[in-house]
């Protein structure tokens, strides 16, 4: 079995490993939902891979000399359908062809041996093979399609347990895939006995699967829950449709559904720690209260009660961490009157050689993000000679832009991040299909490049603007890229270079995780490289976003490295955790972007706080990796 999935699943064509096995693997039984229809049966197939399935599934029967005529009502409906929907042998090889050229997996059910050797034209190009409930003790047809050397499928609706393992106990050696199965269609809500599951299990099996003829697909994800590892359901244009099968299937929707819960099934479940993500950190400094000194405190004082007030934002620890953790323990350092208090301030310093880290940093552009009220302080305590400007949008357009043009030296380089909100809980989105939005995001755009020019007449250097774009507005990818590229290239609002940032799949809006499609997917990449396009590569974000699609982040890094013009700096964890102190998360050697081209902007979590230590830790990090390795 494993063997066939190395064989079967690799694509050397792609970047990456579309087709990992997850917790448990979808295939759409297409069986009868293609009304007799090739082009039903490729929307079909189609949809299937766009969802995520893993494969798809026909029926075959000799319809010449499948059915006895008989009288009963039942045997002439069922014989009217199948001759309704008969598929040919030639159209069945044109379905293989079309499945293969969108990489998905195609198996079909056989009653039969004497189907099987109907089709031995073309049953060597199926990938696996199921046998249905009707025949699941039909020992000869299972037998003769394991001699194929692909997956054999088998479902038990209608069978006993004594009749399961009396027929196929035999083949729980031959790698058989047993599916749990109630031959109902559909299944009344409350029929399914999914424990049933953990019988099979007990008998040897190895892998195990669903069958569901559910109203409700969400059952399957109970049935997973009980170690079902494959799940196979109705895929159908129309669950109202005429077809004897539409009302146990699932439509599209519901499939998108099915397989992302599936794909994310094992972060769901999680393990027996708790770490809180970013957001949960956004949400707690944003909604909770923080502790802030009323008066000046000295080095090995203790915090007293009187001595602080509790305020919003926390920008530290709460007074419940306090009360518990530091209520005892002397402050490390000096503090001033309206310092928040963190955990830093208990902790011992760690000294850095400041001299040579702010001259490694300038002589290597490293940088660090900066806001329009911090900028002066965080310049005076970190000169390293290049900062990044994050705006919000109420500073794009407040009187803060021009005071700060007054502030600057001259012989620093300067960058621009944009705004990422509107006013009015929105995203910046100069191409959306609200008016408003587009108004609002395009005169953003305008006053932001509007400042860089002041800025570059200034220091008499570029000044590149980086911008998050993650809005798609429901269309197609390349024709997304292809408006979002011309207005950025040809419109009246745009008169300076802006770079879009590469992003995660998961980022962190409005205190909670929203999944994008934009600067984020191999798709990307393609699009990006075919024209030539460039970007602001954050590492950070490259890792989180190879994560989510199993992919090495190092291979992406390959292909969009001779692109990027800018980069931002920070360590990641699996799909969502961003922000991490370098070194500390999945990237850990960044020694390798220290040479490129660019300015590289170290944009660790709350690095600007405890004046600057998070920044200082990180230029540490970066010089003494960096020095290692040169040697």
């Amino acid at each position: 079995m494993n063997q066939f999935y190395i064989k079967d699943f690799s694509n050397k064509k792609t970047m990456n490993n579309k087709n990992k096995l997850h917790k448990a693997n979808v295939i759409a039984e297409i069986g009868i939902n293609h009304k007799g229809s090739i082009k039903i049966a490729k929307t079909l197939i189609k949809a299937a891979k766009d969802s995520g399935c893993w494969g798809v599934k026909f029926q075959y029967r000799d319809i010449n000399t499948f059915y006895k005529s008989t009288n009963e009502i039942g045997d002439e409906i069922l014989i009217d359908e199948m001759k309704r929907v008969d598929l040919k042998i030639s159209q069945l090889s044109n379905l293989i062809k079309y499945s293969k050229s969108l990489s998905i997996n195609i198996g079909i059910s056989f009653f039969r041996i004497e189907d099987v050797i109907n089709l031995r034209s073309i049953i060597k190009n199926f990938d696996f093979f199921k046998v249905p409930s009707a025949e699941a003790t039909n020992v000869e047809l299972i037998s003769t399609l394991l001699k194929l050397n692909k997956p054999v499928m088998v479902s038990t609706g209608g069978h006993s347990l004594h009749e399961i393992k009396k027929t196929l106990l035999n083949f729980k050696n031959k790698k058989l895939i047993i599916f749990h199965c109630v031959a109902n269609y559909p299944v009344k809500l409350g029929s399914q006995n999914l424990n049933f599951i953990k019988s099979l299990k007990r008998l040897g099996f190895k892998d195990i699967g669903y069958s569901s003829h559910d109203s409700f697909y969400e059952v399957c994800l109970f049935a997973i829950s009980l170690g079902a590892n494959w799940i196979e359901r109705h895929l159908t244009i129309d669950v109202l449709g005429s077809g004897l099968d539409d009302s146990s299937s699932s439509e599209i929707g519901d499939f998108i559904k099915l397989n992302q819960l599936i794909k994310s099934i094992d972060s769901i479940y999680g393990d027996e720690k708790r770490i809180p993500n970013q957001g949960e950190k956004l949400n707690m400094q944003n909604l909770g209260t923080g502790i802030y000194l009323r008066k000046r405190k000295k080095k090995n004082e203790f915090i007293k009660s009187v001595d602080f007030e509790i305020k919003a934002p926390r920008l530290g620890i709460s007074v419940g961490t306090f009360l518990s953790e530091f209520k005892n323990k002397r402050i490390t350092s000096n503090m001033n009157a309206g310092d928040a208090l963190k955990t830093e301030n208990f902790e011992k310093i760690k000294k850095f050689n400041r001299q040579r880290l702010f001259h490694f940093a300038a002589k290597k552009n490293i940088g660090i993000p900066v806001r329009l009220h911090d900028f002066e302080y965080l310049s005076n305590i970190i000169p390293i000679k290049n900062y990044e400007f994050h705006l919000s949008y109420k500073e794009v357009f407040s009187k803060q832009l021009n005071h700060i043009l007054k502030k600057i030296n001259s012989s620093d380089n300067f960058s621009i991040h944009m705004p990422d909100y509107l006013h009015g809980n929105r995203i910046l989105d100069p191409i959306s299909d609200d008016k408003t939005t587009r108004h609002d995001s395009r005169q953003t755009i305008k006053r932001v490049t509007e400042f860089a020019k002041e800025l570059e007449f200034r220091i008499e250097k570029n000044v590149p603007i980086i911008a998050s774009f993650s809005q798609t507005n429901g269309r197609k990818k390349t024709q997304l890229l292809d408006d979002l590229f011309s207005f950025l290239n040809h419109s009246r609002y745009v008169k300076h270079k802006i770079l879009p940032q590469w992003l995660p799949v998961y980022a962190w809006y409005f205190g909670g995780s929203v999944k994008i499609d934009l600067f984020n997917s191999i798709e990307d990449i393609e699009y990006l490289k075919k024209n030539s396009l460039a970007i602001c590569l954050d590492i950070c974000h490259l890792a989180l976003s190879a994560n989510f699609y199993n992919a090495n982040w190092k291979i992406w890094l390959k292909h969009l490295k001779p692109i990027s013009e800018h980069f931002h700096l920070a360590d990641s964890q699996g799909t969502d955790g961003e922000g991490l102190q370098i070194g500390t998360g999945d990237i850990k050697d960044f020694s390798i972007f220290l040479d490129t081209r660019g300015m590289k902007i170290i944009e660790v979590w709350q690095a600007h706080l405890n004046e600057g230590y998070g920044f200082m830790n990180a230029i540490d990090i970066l010089y003494k990796k960096y020095k290692k390795n040169k040697l």
